[in-house]
């Protein structure tokens, strides 16, 4: 068996779930080989008794995922090769999909980031969904592998995904094709007001090709001498350890505390590693992290590194909350697939632990917080094939095809209800977009609602969060 070189800090996947009952108890003091001998004892008598006639391979692929089952550690799991290189295509700069990644929450698989301009982003799709439906089949039973797989496939290929959403009674289905997703792992812009420069830099995720790639961008910004930097980690959920650690070494300087600290087992023995920095001198300009509930791992290891021992502001939401860090071992010569086990823990510069449950912290709080726009907790509007929405009538779909109305600038209630201002409102959109002005929301009216908010939620004047980032350096 080989280790792998790299230690991930992602956000991604878990392991599958198996029930047991009237398990044996191996705390005793039986030897090795009598709880050999009980582990080949049942698996004889499953595959010779059991009514399903299961296989061996079945049996032992059980009992290796009933292993990770054990751990009660939704990051450490067995990754067959496909898997792995589904893993590792997350951290890439392209793959095949519907523009999202996703993570397995206690069975769930819920979506973790959406990509701009994807089929997921025109669709509605938003980070928290809950996907529970594939082309009209529940999969809520189904494994978080088999999820995986039959919402990915071919380009060009049409999937049906219905999800579940926070504040949503309904749950909500989108259709959309699939394509190959341009996942740059770094986006930069230039913002030139008030006299001032100000870089921005989005950071995906913490890939193999991220460092080089926004360094490149930070070298650009400070040879135009920007008066601050932005660094949105925003649903990154993760990745490379010498992605993350290369990356704060750009920012932080020398002194008493070390960017972060790494705790983890190797061959048995507790092994504590601190990352100093290296630079000397601290940047000219002023720079600020931004972050949200989806913000994982990685992206928390650089908002502590950059508050605790850099003094920068991190301005945004509580961070989700991860500490622990894992690696893979390839199993060859015996099979190309992988095991991905949590090995340690990292801790911030001020010696934290951040775990939700047993941590020092329960996530990275930011010293500004600020909440996004509750607009963007909104969804296209959906209809069921000859479905509408009209006068006097209650229901959530309604809710939120009000609050677009609102947010195209009419003032209407919001609660659900389809009363007579949201009629006058509807028939003002329609007539101002060439549509029949009936005052009923049908497919064609519901299409253009949708266009438009997709509009409303891509611009980045309606992104308070960003918006407040700018005014930290404008105002």
């Amino acid at each position: 068996m080989k280790k792998r070189l790299f230690l991930t800090f992602a956000l991604i996947v878990s392991v599958l779930t198996l029930a047991a009952c009237n398990v044996p108890d191996f705390s005793g003091n039986g030897t090795d080989s009598d709880k050999a001998a009980i582990f080949e004892e049942a698996m004889e008598a499953l595959e010779d008794s059991h009514y399903k006639e299961p296989s061996r391979d079945e049996l032992y692929q059980g009992a290796i995922e009933g292993m990770f089952d054990a751990l009660d550690d939704p990051y450490s799991q067995y990754f067959s090769q496909e898997d792995y290189e589904r893993f590792h295509d997350s951290l890439s700069e392209s793959f095949v999909g519907i523009g999202v990644s996703v993570e397995n929450v206690d069975g769930t698989v819920i979506i973790r980031k959406v990509w701009a301009d994807s089929p997921a982003m025109e669709a509605g799709l938003q980070p928290g969904d809950a996907i529970t439906h594939i082309n009209g089949e529940s999969y809520e039973d189904k494994s978080y592998y088999e999820t995986v797989a039959d919402v990915q496939g071919e380009e060009g290929t049409t999937v049906e995904v219905g999800v579940s959403r926070v504040g949503v009674k309904e749950s909500i289905t989108f259709e959309m094709t699939r394509e190959e997703i341009e996942n740059p792992t770094v986006v930069s812009d230039l913002i030139e007001q008030d006299d001032q420069t100000i870089g921005v830099i989005e950071v995906h995720s913490f890939g193999g090709e991220t460092f080089s790639r926004f360094k490149a961008v930070v070298d650009n910004f400070e040879s135009k001498d920007i008066d601050g930097l932005i660094i949105d980690l925003r649903d990154n959920g993760g990745g490379y350890l010498a992605t993350v650690n290369r990356m704060l070494d750009m920012f932080l300087t020398t002194g008493d505390l070390p960017m972060f600290t790494i705790e983890q087992r190797i061959d048995g023995e507790w092994v504590t590693q601190p990352y100093e920095a290296t630079e000397s001198e601290r940047k000219s300009y002023d720079i600020l992290t931004i972050v949200n509930g989806f913000s994982a791992s990685a992206s928390e290891v650089f908002a502590a590194g950059m508050k605790e021992k850099g003094g920068y502001d991190v301005l945004g939401m509580d961070t989700f909350g991860k500490g622990t860090m894992q690696s893979s071992d390839d199993l060859e010569p015996y099979s190309e697939d992988e095991l991905h086990i949590s090995r340690g823990r990292w801790l911030t510069p001020e010696g934290n632990w951040v775990d939700p449950d047993m941590g020092d912290i329960k996530a990275i709080s930011p010293t500004i917080k600020v909440e996004q726009n509750p607009l963007f907790t909104g969804y296209n509007v959906y209809l069921s094939e000859g479905e509408t929405l009209e006068f006097d009538t209650v229901s959530p779909r309604i809710e939120n095809a009000q609050r677009i109305l609102n947010a195209l600038g009419y003032s209407i209630r919001s609660d659900g209800y389809f009363d007579d201002e949201t009629q006058n409102a509807v028939s003002d959109f329609q007539a101002n977009n060439g549509l029949n002005e009936t005052g009923i929301i049908n497919a064609t009216t519901a299409s253009k609602l949708s266009e438009f908010f997709y509009e409303y939620r891509t611009d980045k004047a309606n992104d308070t969060q960003y918006q407040a980032a700018l005014d930290y350096f404008l105002q």
